[in-house]
């Protein structure tokens, strides 16, 4: 092919779509660029929904967490509480005393840390 009949028919093509385009349709550099746009909006709408929805749920989280050391705490203080009388019972009563010792015996052999009631 030459280079006068390619150019024949890059003319010809030009005015056969003329300043229309393919199709009908305009040849307009404003439309990719608007699509574009259009998409990168979409896609920051998204993130900052995605990001809004997590920050809600953390915050439930950290309000549930809270409620849970604070009952975890409550129930280590009815523990030691519990263990205290247990101690202290056990200096005068032999049911006590017998308890304390099983289960001191129970954690020397298992091998945890000693108990505080044991000492």
């Amino acid at each position: 092919m030459s280079e006068e009949s390619s150019d024949e028919m890059n003319q010809e093509s030009s005015e056969e779509y003329g300043a229309e385009g393919c199709h009908g349709f305009p040849m307009n550099a404003f439309i990719p660029l608007a699509l574009l746009s259009v998409s990168v909006i979409v896609l920051l709408a998204w993130q900052v929904s995605n990001s809004s929805t997590q920050r809600v749920q953390l915050e439930s989280l950290l309000k549930n967490q809270a409620a849970a050391v604070a009952q975890s705490e409550q129930a280590q203080a009815q523990v030691t509480k519990l263990i205290t009388d247990v101690a202290q019972a056990a200096q005068t009563d032999d049911t006590a005393k017998t308890i304390v010792n099983a289960y001191a015996k129970y954690f020397r052999a298992s091998g945890p840390a000693a108990s505080p009631v044991g000492q």
